[in-house]
């Protein structure tokens, strides 16, 4: 008999004793231990000593993770599952979006505290269904390097390719927000810089497509949707990127009759859980 089937089995003999909490705290640290908590303390050992990243995490997404999105996306969007599949590969393997990054890396104010590796992990859910729905106006709030709002840009540039032309709008309270959507990505949008919620006051809609990422506070949150919602075309998509921290866009979609659900990401040998993209249809 082995010895995992040993404990296994003085553990179902033990269980009914009222000392078994303690005698099973060993086990308990052990397993989970070894299971949960040394795997990820083990990537972050690893990262402090290999990566400069200091905010905004960059990482690949697993395989697993990326079928379950494209799944997802497609139940939603009702489209075929190969069409999200191919258009997750379309970002992931365009060598002149990643040439764009690495280039400009070189020459990045803040490239001692930015990896230059620079994965869209989530952000593959935001160019697909950009790419299915082929939206006129896209509007991001919250822009920070520009690595969403390339990406953005990147779905627009093919859709124009296609006859489907459209526009991006990022903004930002930092003036030198969005070092990254520079030529040929700059072509299809700009940023506009200040308060997010009185750039979006003064933007004309209707909006397609609408993603949430600037001030993580629940209440700027809540109030930029609330600021948006006029501006928003019959058939416009929202999309949370703090849906795993609130549960604003939830809840404003409840309110306004809206379909929502929550995509969680799973970083590849990373140790950051991952966030999730909110999506409201």
């Amino acid at each position: 008999m082995s010895v995992h089937s040993v404990l296994s089995r003085s553990k179902r003999l033990l269980m009914n004793f009222p000392l078994f909490p303690a005698i099973n705290t060993p086990f308990r640290a052990i397993q989970t231990g070894r299971r949960y908590i040394w795997p990820n303390l083990k990537c972050w050992v690893s990262w402090i000593f290999t990566s400069r990243a200091d905010a905004n995490f960059t990482y690949a997404i697993t395989d697993g993770c990326k079928i379950n999105l494209a799944a997802s996306v497609a139940s939603i969007l009702n489209v075929p599952y190969s069409e999200v599949a191919d258009y997750f590969a379309e970002i992931e393997n365009d060598e002149s979006f990643k040439h764009h990054l690495a280039r400009l890396w070189e020459s990045h104010p803040e490239r001692y505290r930015t990896d230059d590796n620079q994965s869209i992990g989530r952000r593959m859910v935001w160019y697909a269904i950009a790419r299915i729905r082929k939206p006129k106006l896209i509007v991001e709030t919250g822009v920070d390097q520009g690595l969403g709002a390339t990406v953005l840009c990147a779905a627009l540039m093919r859709n124009s390719t296609q006859g489907h032309p459209g526009r991006y709008y990022g903004t930002d309270i930092n003036p030198k927000a969005g070092f990254y959507l520079q030529e040929p990505f700059s072509k299809h949008g700009e940023i506009l810089y200040g308060d997010s919620i009185e750039s979006l006051r003064k933007l004309e809609g209707p909006i397609d497509l609408f993603i949430n990422d600037s001030d993580h506070s629940a209440e700027y949150e809540a109030a930029e949707y609330e600021v948006v919602k006029r501006k928003l075309s019959q058939s416009a998509i929202i999309l949370g990127d703090n849906s795993h921290v609130t549960s604003k866009l939830a809840e404003f979609s409840v309110r306004e009759g809206r379909k929502f659900v929550f995509l969680s990401e799973e970083p590849k040998d990373h140790w950051y859980r991952g966030a999730g993209v909110g999506i409201s249809v």
